[in-house]
């Protein structure tokens, strides 16, 4: 029973890592932005996979000329930065899944970071922009 098991398991882990999803097992349905700024004390820190619109992308240089992109991810009732690094492949008003480290508050040199995702993951959730009509 324990082979067959690890089997699945593997395949299963194998499966995630082709598809590009972490081989870390996932903590249920992804959370709105809402949902983790109201938990924001519980997810500090922690991996979470969040959905919403993006906005108000921003590409930037970095250390060694590496590229890094910024944007607001958001819902109707809230609003975090994500911070990826490459470059952006996704627009404005995109709908996309981020999963990445929260960071409710840290010290950084003399600013204070907050409501952050240093992301691992972007992911458009769909291809078109046009609304669903229902």
């Amino acid at each position: 029973m324990r082979s067959a098991c690890n089997r699945v398991v593997g395949c299963l882990i194998l499966a995630g890592g082709l598809l590009g999803l972490s081989a870390a097992p996932s903590e249920g349905a992804p959370l709105s932005v809402t949902e983790l700024l109201e938990h924001g004390d519980l997810h500090h820190q922690q991996s979470v996979s969040v959905v919403g619109e993006a906005s108000d992308i921003a590409t930037q240089v970095g250390p060694r000329n590496r590229l890094f992109y910024t944007f607001v991810l958001k819902d109707r009732h809230g609003s975090v930065t994500v911070i990826m690094q490459g470059k952006p492949e996704l627009s404005d008003g995109d709908a996309v899944m981020v999963h990445g480290v929260f960071i409710k508050s840290r010290k950084a040199g003399r600013t204070t970071i907050t409501n952050r995702i240093e992301a691992t993951v972007v992911r458009q959730l769909h291809d078109t922009k046009q609304p669903f009509v229902g």
